[in-house]
């Protein structure tokens, strides 16, 4: 007897999807940075933070009625944000001015984010995508990195969100 495997919301699909494009900056070759894992926190935030950590967070969700689509089921858009943030911690001897760090980073996440010509999809869940701008990431009063937010528009068949419709 086999047992299938659970459903799979499509929102979740699509963060699989954002952190195995990511796992590709820990083992690439980049000189002036380097990344040490990446990580979706769980409700205990087993992790610690270190420099070069890439921590990937679901922000706001929004419903998007005007990308709605007729049908037998209808479908539902929705507007997800990830936030791919990154802790950046040099050694206190490091002299390499820290908005060099932060210029690196966010190059190599576009980079790697959208190295497929049809990026935007994420393995044909999603139906458009867009990286906005990079925003500075406080911890406790001080400085802990920046944070990448992904925008990325799905539809979901209406009542169902484990089916994509396109």
């Amino acid at each position: 007897m086999s047992v299938s495997a659970a459903p799979v919301p499509v929102v979740s699909l699509i963060s699989n999807e954002i952190f195995d494009r990511l796992q590709g900056l820990i083992t690439a070759e980049i000189s002036s940075y380097k990344f040490v894992d990446v990580v979706r926190p769980t409700k205990l935030a087993a992790y610690t933070p270190q420099n070069g950590l890439i921590v990937l967070i679901r922000g706001d969700v929004t419903r998007l009625p005007e990308l709605d689509c007729p049908g037998n089921p209808p479908a539902v858009a929705m507007q997800q944000t990830f936030l791919v943030k990154v802790h950046i911690a040099p050694s206190e001897r490091d002299t390499t001015p820290i908005d060099l760090f932060e210029d690196v980073v966010e190059s190599e996440i576009h980079k790697t984010l959208t190295k497929a010509d049809n990026w935007y999809t994420f393995g044909g869940y999603a139906i458009d995508a867009h990286i906005q701008a990079t925003v500075t990431v406080t911890s406790d009063g001080g400085y802990d990195g920046i944070a990448v937010p992904v925008q990325v528009v799905y539809r979901t068949v209406e009542g169902d969100p484990y089916t994509v419709r396109t």
